[in-house]
């Protein structure tokens, strides 16, 4: 086995959060001996636990209050704790390690062309080897999760102790959250029209339980978030324990969250000591209609910006900024979640893909933020004249037949449909007829995709249609539309 596998597997779920001399041990030069950093780390994961975001703070989130019964008893694996008793001990031989051996791996060598022809050479064998070999190190692949760490900083600026860890993507992330954080029959809050995959494929199968919060242009409001908890008192119910948002081009209304209604949020949530479960995959797609498009410095406050208390667990996504087949994010939260939810992340399936880490920590650190921030706002001009061009042709054609607000995150802008149409399932045949597919907004109701009552929204996606097809197909929603209200006209 070669050396750089020998002290990967070595490392493999050590925690940096707890032990800050694993830096200098991965680069060789550890001073700290096995049993200190085993004693640091396990003060470390009774402080987090115990004492929350801060000293002194009244609000601090006791993480360990919040985990469910699988997150308290995730923890590291037998295998890896008898490891770290050899850690330091100068000469070792190790025969413990049940990696394949690099030596022989496939690939030698692996090069990429990017868009503007520039080529990227990833063939050193330090990188051939991490990029072909198990995800061994708990954390991420070194400079990608370094490189997370960073933007955490620098964009988000967290108050409280914030500790990150790459992901496989937000989906299989909110999933592992959920696991952590919820038992079967435990509620979680959401927006009444909220991403239908939280909704069929996580809570139901499940069993937990999502509870809807009225909302308004922009999301749920901090009245009804605290009257739908005040009205579960009320009745003796247990209360939730997790507030599930998606800030910025939330899937399917597409509202992007003012300031203000963050802020009395998230104070919402310290009243009723909530988990804020904070998914933004679209952070990076932001695009305000009255103003330049951000790039990389300009996207506005995030909850983990609020977060004083710990209580925030952020999910960004490389899907929606670089390309979805990556399957790669990065979660910030406490130390002690991130602590539970790589002990999960690792038991589960090892981690994210090994082979992506190291391309995404390749590109990031050749644009470094003055080409991500080019990348960034080439990007977000084309969602913004994409947008722009599916609010305009609604303009031309669908003037008293909807109403919508022009999207200025994410992919989608919401309709309500006027002009007699009640339910958006009563229009299916039609669309089909004109050849025109749109989302009905039933499919994002946070109790299923068949709620007990008429849901006159629909969705519509600017993303991925070519651009002339938008115009034609916001005319041909207009032309079923027209026909509906023609027969509703024609019954009175």
């Amino acid at each position: 086995m070669r050396c750089a596998a020998r002290a990967s597997i070595l490392q493999a779920y050590w925690r940096p959060s707890a032990a800050q001399g694993v830096r200098r041990i991965c680069r060789g030069h550890g001073r700290n001996t096995a049993t200190d950093r085993m004693r640091e780390a396990a003060t470390s994961a009774h402080a987090s636990g115990e004492r929350g975001a801060g000293d002194g703070n009244q609000h601090a989130c006791n993480i360990d209050s919040h985990l469910s019964k699988e997150g308290q008893a995730r923890n590291l694996s037998s295998l890896s704790k008898f490891i770290f008793s050899f850690l330091g001990i100068p000469g070792m031989v190790s025969l413990h390690g049940g990696l394949p051996n690099a030596s022989i791996f496939p690939f030698k060598s692996m090069k990429v062309e990017l868009q503007d022809g520039t080529w990227l050479d990833m063939s050193e064998t330090e990188k051939m080897d991490a990029a072909q070999q198990y995800n061994t190190n708990g954390r991420g692949y070194p400079p990608l999760l370094e490189w997370a760490k960073q933007n955490a900083q620098q964009l988000h600026a967290p108050p409280a102790r914030q500790e990150v860890v790459i992901t496989s993507g937000n989906n299989h992330a909110i999933d592992m959250v959920l696991c952590c954080l919820l038992n079967r029959g435990d509620s979680l809050l959401c927006d009444e029209y909220t991403y239908s995959h939280l909704v069929e494929a996580m809570v139901g199968p499940k069993g937990y339980r999502a509870l809807p919060v009225p909302m308004d242009d922009f999301g749920m409001t901090p009245e009804a978030l605290e009257q739908t908890i005040e009205d579960l008192k009320a009745k003796g119910q247990p209360l939730p324990r997790v507030l599930y948002l998606v800030p910025n081009g939330q899937n399917p209304v597409s509202y992007v969250a003012p300031l203000e209604r963050r802020q009395a949020l998230y104070q919402t949530s310290r009243k009723y000591d909530l988990m804020i479960v904070e998914d933004d995959p679209y952070f990076f797609l932001q695009f305000p209609h009255n103003r330049e498009v951000p790039g990389l410095w300009n996207m506005g406050r995030s909850y983990m910006s609020l977060d004083t208390d710990g209580r925030v667990v952020r999910l960004d996504s490389f899907a929606k900024f670089l390309a979805p087949g990556f399957r790669l994010g990065w979660l910030t939260a406490h130390p002690h979640f991130v602590d539970k939810f790589t002990y999960h992340m690792h038991g589960t399936a090892l981690g994210p893909c090994s082979t992506t880490q190291v391309m995404l920590a390749e590109l990031v650190q050749h644009w470094g933020s003055a080409g991500l921030d080019r990348h960034l706002k080439s990007l977000q001009t084309v969602y913004k004249r994409r947008a722009l061009l599916m609010h305009t042709a609604a303009k031309q054609h669908l003037e008293g037949l909807a109403s919508w607000l022009p999207p200025e995150a994410g992919m989608f802008m919401w309709l309500k449909l006027e002009g007699g149409v009640k339910d958006a399932d009563d229009i299916i045949d039609a669309l089909k007829d004109e050849q025109v597919a749109v989302v009905p907004g039933r499919i994002s109701h946070c109790n299923g995709p068949r709620p007990p009552f008429p849901c006159p929204f629909v969705r519509l996606s600017f993303a991925m249609a070519p651009e002339e097809d938008i115009p034609k197909g916001i005319e041909r929603l207009a032309n079923v539309l027209k026909r509906v209200q023609n027969k509703s006209d024609r019954g009175h």
